[in-house]
């Protein structure tokens, strides 16, 4: 019995040794595979976790290549004084003045191309302001360019034309504003309202205004979209009519005048629908082919236009 016992157990420890020998290589050789397969990754086309392609793209980023946030202006004159100063504005519709040597002698920001820009003595003191008008507003500045405070026209609706008119060549100075409701805005002095105007508007954009004197009378001239052409008072009402009609545009319109001692006489030049120049006479209205003179002044008044605008 005890021999039989000895074999039951000897034969029972060789067999849990072989087990656990099968064991311990089959697991050894399971985890190899497993390292094997992780060096392999790379070469067999297995795509590498994103967060390792990221920090990899971060640290091979070129700091000298990144682009920086500048942003460039542009400046185109707007008028050339007769002394020599420079009046212009950049695309982000500021407007510098410039000295005969280039220097900058002070700077605006506006809200849009400038319309007009003129030097006014508003105050009477000798020393010239400035008025800059663009669609939005017209802004006093101090000769230095600094803002006159309450010298500031802004309609509430945009302005499509502007003319500064002195009617006895004495220094006061109205400040006209057409409308794109068709009303005509009058200012004088440091922009107060001039007082006793009394326009009324025909509620279409007003294209162009000007101030022409025919012999002794003065007339102030407005043209809008719809082709109506007025002659107006000194305070906004009609002075006289007349037949011309030009015909339907919209948007800018430029307009040139030839003056005769009757107003009867005088013309307004401008294109037509084809872009060829024609001439009315105020008191007939007729269109005719304009002359080389009449050209001449249209070509003068239009590259003011396009330069406005």
């Amino acid at each position: 019995m005890n021999a039989g016992g000895s074999t039951f157990w000897l034969a029972l420890g060789l067999s849990l040794s072989l087990a656990g020998a099968a064991t311990w290589f089959f697991l050894r050789a399971d985890s190899t595979a497993s390292m094997d397969q992780g060096l392999d990754m790379s070469s067999a086309g297995v795509e590498e976790p994103a967060i390792e392609q990221e920090v990899e793209e971060t640290l091979d980023a070129d700091p000298g290549g990144v682009e920086a946030d500048v942003t460039f202006s542009f400046a185109t004159e707007v008028m050339r004084l007769e002394d020599g100063r420079i009046i212009e504005q950049d695309d982000l519709f500021k407007v510098s003045c410039r000295g005969t040597d280039g220097a900058v002698l002070w700077q605006y920001g506006m809200d849009a191309p400038v319309l007009a820009v003129v030097e006014v003595d508003a105050n009477d003191d000798g020393p010239m302001e400035w008025l800059l008008v663009d669609s939005r507003q017209g802004v006093g500045l101090d000769p230095d360019g600094r803002p006159i405070p309450g010298f500031a026209i802004r309609p509430g609706t945009p302005i499509t034309s502007f003319a500064m008119v002195d009617y006895e060549g004495d220094g006061r100075e109205r400040y006209l504003f057409g409308l794109a409701d068709g009303r005509v805005l009058n200012h004088r002095k440091l922009g107060e309202a001039t007082p006793g105007w009394r326009h009324e508007s025909k509620g279409t954009a007003v294209q162009a205004i000007a101030h022409l004197r025919a012999g002794r009378k003065d007339y102030i001239c407005t043209v809008d979209e719809g082709g109506v052409v007025m002659l107006l008072k000194r305070n906004g009402q009609r002075r006289v009519r007349t037949p011309v009609q030009l015909e339907l545009q919209s948007g800018v319109r430029p307009v040139a005048f030839e003056i005769r001692s009757e107003i009867e006489n005088s013309a307004i030049i401008s294109r037509n629908a084809e872009g060829v120049l024609e001439t009315r006479t105020f008191g007939e209205g007729m269109a005719r082919p304009a002359t080389p003179a009449q050209a001449q002044l249209f070509e003068t008044a239009e590259a003011r236009w396009v330069s406005a605008d």
